[in-house]
């Protein structure tokens, strides 16, 4: 699946959308302003019979409700695991926006690990029972998360692997300051243009009036939503 918003004549991929910025930029400023928008937009993702208007944040609200996870852990787990990215895949094949391995994947029942809610909630599941089987232990809970439970078992606490520990460190540093979590809907493929109009309406009006603002709203201007 690709990450894309609907169209009034169809699909229009995210990757078009950045084409068709760049476009009209010089390539100087070409690469600021493809990332202002990916940091504007980043990202809105499509999938099958999820509601409209619900963004990153609701989502992560949800998961850290019904897990009871802190929203702050999970915030900046997404932000060091992926950047908040649905696509990712990982050089070992974790995926999605919580970078969740296929295995474990199907052990959590998730079945669609691109599909940002799905992979949010599936995150928050695992990393809930890894916090619940280490006593609520975050560092090690996290260092579970990273390299497994045997292994931070094994060592008892954090293994000595540069990658585990500057995981743990990074998502306590990101933790104490706040994560980036981006302006995104999460949009549903089976909403309407007039969903998805009002949808990006409201997503514009939540962003102060910024580089990214900008961007984004001349954007879809010219995609013919506004």
């Amino acid at each position: 699946m690709k990450i894309s918003v609907v169209s009034p004549g169809g699909n229009i991929t995210y990757e078009d959308v950045i084409a068709s910025i760049t476009q009209k930029t010089s390539k100087s400023d070409a690469n600021t302003n493809s990332g202002a928008f990916a940091r504007a937009l980043n990202t809105t993702t499509v999938a099958e019979g999820t509601s409209t208007a619900k963004s990153y944040k609701d989502i992560f609200i949800e998961a850290s409700r019904k897990y009871g996870v802190s929203y702050d852990l999970l915030t900046a787990m997404a932000q060091q695991e992926s950047g908040f990215n649905p696509e990712a895949v990982s050089r070992t094949g974790a995926m999605g926006i919580m970078q969740i391995m296929p295995e474990t994947a199907k052990g959590l029942g998730l079945e669609h690990p691109f599909d940002a809610y799905e992979n949010i909630m599936a995150g928050a599941k695992y990393i809930s029972q890894k916090l619940k089987e280490f006593g609520g232990n975050v560092e090690k809970a996290l260092a579970a998360y990273n390299a497994g439970s045997s292994v931070v078992k094994n060592y008892g606490g954090v293994p000595p692997y540069g990658e585990t520990q500057s995981y743990v460190r990074n998502i306590k540093a990101i933790m104490k300051r706040g994560a980036d979590v981006p302006y995104a809907n999460y949009i549903s493929r089976d909403a309407s243009k007039e969903e998805v109009e009002a949808d990006l309406k409201m997503l514009l009006s939540q962003m102060p009036d910024t580089e990214e603002y900008r961007v984004l709203r001349n954007t879809l201007a010219e995609m013919n939503y506004l």
